[in-house]
């Protein structure tokens, strides 16, 4: 089992952020790590969550045998008791301060927008670490991951608004152009009764030439019937003429 030596406050954060299952922190005492009870108690619940172990050489507890490991389970109840009455603490301050009139809701911690994107970029990059991420934007981790939801919530937010506009744009596209295809719709009818109608009117003249030009030839032929029958008749008065010529 790899042991972890934690000297003061600092190392003994980091210890509890860095441990992996079965490994164990080993410190002098609590108050050489912690300023509050509250904080070691805290530190010492996720030391537990993690997997990990501790061993405190002037309390004399160590969780790797029998008559520590209670410690963990104190601890946790500890802390439970802790925050429990913080809450009905914080509760009972505001429901005095908001029938006072004096609550405004607790004011937001200011953050950088534009270094928290930066930061928190590389942190989901790897290239950061959360804790190295907090120290950079000073913030807690509560804090920390708190702003990350907000920001994935508005995130979120502004994708479903871009994909709304972006569904009445295609919606007001087809609408426009259902509504120009029905023009152009009308358009070709239109053009085609003007074609169809022109096209009538053609074969009409058509006609009317065709038969102009059957009347011409009928009265060409007609007329030729004539020249033709006038000749047979001065033919035959000539040889009548003729005739009697000779007879006399």
């Amino acid at each position: 089992m790899e042991i972890v030596y934690a000297e003061d406050k600092k190392s003994f954060v980091e210890a509890i952020e860095t441990i992996r299952a079965g490994e164990c922190v080993h410190i002098d005492s609590i108050s050489s790590v912690s300023d509050s009870a509250k904080d070691f108690l805290d530190a010492a619940v996720k030391l537990a969550d993690k997997g990990g172990e501790l061993v405190c050489e002037s309390e004399g507890f160590d969780t790797r045998r029998e008559q520590g490991a209670l410690l963990f389970p104190l601890c946790r109840a500890l802390s439970e008791l802790e925050q429990a009455g913080r809450k009905a603490r914080r509760h009972s301050g505001i429901e005095r301060a908001k029938s006072e009139g004096k609550y405004k809701g607790r004011k937001p911690i200011a953050v950088n927008g534009e270094l928290f994107e930066s930061v928190v970029a590389r942190w989901r990059g790897g290239e950061l670490n959360a804790r190295q991420a907090m120290a950079l934007l000073e913030l807690k981790p509560n804090t920390f991951y708190r702003r990350i939801k907000e920001q994935e919530e508005q995130k979120m937010k502004d994708y479903k608004q871009m994909e709304h506009e972006i569904k009445s744009e295609i919606k007001d596209a087809v609408r426009q152009s259902r509504h120009d295809l029905g023009e152009l719709k009308k358009q070709v009818r239109a053009e085609a009764k003007e074609v169809k109608k022109a096209a009538d009117e053609k074969l009409e003249l058509h006609d009317v030439e065709r038969e102009m030009r059957k009347d011409r030839i009928r009265a060409e032929v007609e007329h030729h019937d004539a020249v033709r029958q006038m000749r047979k008749d001065v033919e035959a008065e000539a040889r009548e003429l003729k005739k009697m010529m000779e007879n006399e």
